[in-house]
């Protein structure tokens, strides 16, 4: 078996808890995947939750560990996947029993993976691991071919797929879709199992993770924004898990590209760098459940410690009251951050008491406020961008391309006139002082991220429209009163032009007309040197 299972899944291990040996590995496959030791003491610790955290019987949670070597992998633009972290999903069980060492058996089951589909893959691992403690290795064999059944990986594309004698049903969304779509119903067959439907593959149910902060959530979605470091205290990996990858997912379309964990113990290698005060505080996002954090991580701007009750809303308080050295500290949100943002009335009405609505419809209500709440964000920004945009007239096709202007925070300021503000702010009702927000905003590593990733959609733009008018000039009238040299340049840059649209197959016709320049200043060089140049043109792309 290839050392990659396939595009879903990279490994399943099986971590064992041994009371002379401690945390290990117990079986992983395939057994070519390769882990370096650094990896599998972290994987370890991670796979099991910290012993003051209580947890017994079935326990799912999710994490984010960093490889230890860079893989130069391309970027997947449907996740937030940078080829530098695996996404482990556990299912750890803990039962008791005197026929047990130590009274307890303690196991997980962990599916790593380079995908951050965390309730896809808790459904995954809820299905595998029972069935897996019940029957043994064989349900892990089977579950593998299952897999491999499962095709590429393809954003905007609806699944139905087998995994142990069930059927999963779900939908991978693209960036271009704004709302999440239910996955496509496919004929199901009398006899064959009811499908596990899920609504999404990321969060399962947003409203529900952030209800007790729910009151401070622009807030929330400011510091996310700035990439602030925030501290997640919770009394299990679950809850910390499910609020950490909550909090990443608040400023969505915008891709959150700072570091996050959503569950961070004291024997990571990275603990060291984390707890340090000799610098300021990462821009990380941890989730932690051992009460030396407590003490090790109140450097940290912003800390959030939950309530037993998982309803309950959580008060701001100032963190110089957060002196203790354990998780026993008074549940609140820790900070003394003042929002650019005021408090609107979407928001207050997601906090009414008097009615109750269906948590399906308190999620969609959240998410199609937070999502309104960044378009708001992100549209000024959208038309600042285009207005950097080269004049198609600039282009000429024997110079290099033009290339989009760069951002200045002064100029974009100066565009966001009142009118501008008032078009795109009112409409939605998110008052506030937005000029200070985006000046903030554009110190960010996440605005960095957007801008490149915006540019580099510019210029291919540009490249394109280039190439375009070299294939409809007139390469006769160029040509007439040039030497040799400047032939031979002009055949090299063409062909250069002429590979930009290898990957580009709606091009056909433009393709042509570049054929057909090579070709007519092939024509007019010295034979032996057509014969010399030709090789270096492929011209059956």
């Amino acid at each position: 078996m290839s050392n990659e299972l396939s595009p879903w899944v990279l490994a399943v291990a099986i971590v064992n808890f041994d009371l002379e040996l401690g945390q290990s590995i117990e079986h992983i496959q395939p057994s070519t995947f390769v882990l370096t030791e650094q990896e599998r003491l972290n994987i370890c610790y991670l796979s099991f939750p910290d012993s003051n955290s209580g947890c017994s019987g079935d326990t799912r949670y999710h994490f984010r560990v960093k490889k230890e070597y860079s893989v130069a992998e391309a970027r997947d633009p449907s996740s937030s996947h940078d080829g530098l972290y695996y996404y482990g999903y556990v299912f750890f069980r803990q039962v008791k029993g005197e026929q047990f060492k130590r009274g307890y058996f303690q196991k997980s089951l962990v599916l790593l993976s380079k995908k951050p589909y965390m309730n896809l893959y808790s459904e995954i691992v809820q299905v595998i691991a029972p069935q897996y403690f019940d029957s043994g290795q064989v349900a892990i064999e089977v579950a593998l071919h299952n897999f491999a059944s499962w095709g590429d990986i393809i954003p905007g594309k609806s699944y139905q797929v087998p995994l142990l004698g069930q059927v999963l049903s779900f939908h991978l969304p693209s960036l271009k879709e704004k709302a999440q779509p239910q996955p496509k119903e496919f004929p199901n067959h009398a006899l064959a199992p009811k499908p596990l439907i899920l609504r999404s593959v990321y969060e399962s149910n947003l409203y529900s993770t952030l209800r007790p902060l729910l009151p401070h959530i622009g807030m929330l979605w400011e510091l996310v924004l700035f990439g602030e470091p925030i501290v997640v205290f919770g009394s299990s990996p679950t809850e910390t898990s499910a609020l950490v990858q909550a909090l990443v997912s608040l400023i969505a379309p915008l891709r959150y590209v700072n570091d996050y964990r959503p569950y961070f113990t004291i024997h990571d290698s990275e603990f060291q760098e984390f707890t340090s005060k000799t610098h300021a505080p990462s821009r990380v996002i941890l989730g932690v459940t051992n009460p030396y954090f407590g003490k090790a991580l109140q450097h940290f701007p912003h800390l959030i410690i939950l309530d037993t009750d998982p309803d309950k809303h959580l008060k701001i308080l100032n963190p110089k009251e957060h002196l203790n050295s354990s998780l026993k500290g008074k549940p609140g949100f820790y900070t003394r951050y003042k929002p650019y943002l005021v408090r609107d009335r979407q928001i207050k009405k997601l906090l009414r008491t008097d009615h109750q609505r269906p948590n399906e419809v308190e999620d969609l209500m959240l998410r199609r406020y937070l999502n309104e709440l960044t378009h708001t964000l992100i549209i000024p920004l959208e038309q600042y961008t285009s207005s950097l945009m080269p004049l198609q007239k600039s282009i000429n096709p024997f110079r290099q391309p033009p290339l989009l202007r760069p951002y200045v925070t002064e100029h974009f300021l100066s565009y966001l006139s009142e009118t501008v503000l008032k078009v795109n702010v009112e409409l939605k009702g998110h008052k506030g002082s937005w000029k200070d927000l985006y000046r903030r905003f554009l110190k960010s590593n996440n605005f960095e991220y957007w801008f490149t990733q915006k540019r580099l959609e510019a210029n291919r733009r540009l490249e394109l429209l280039h190439v375009q008018e070299l294939g409809d000039c007139d390469i006769y009238s160029w040509m007439k009163d040039k030497h040799e040299v400047e032939i031979v340049d002009m055949l090299l840059w063409i062909r250069d032009r002429y590979e930009v649209l290898a990957s580009h197959d709606n091009c056909i016709e433009l393709k042509d007309h570049l054929k057909n320049h090579i070709k007519t200043l092939l024509s007019v060089i010295p034979p032996d040197l057509q014969t010399s140049l030709k090789p270096s043109f492929n011209l059956d792309q």
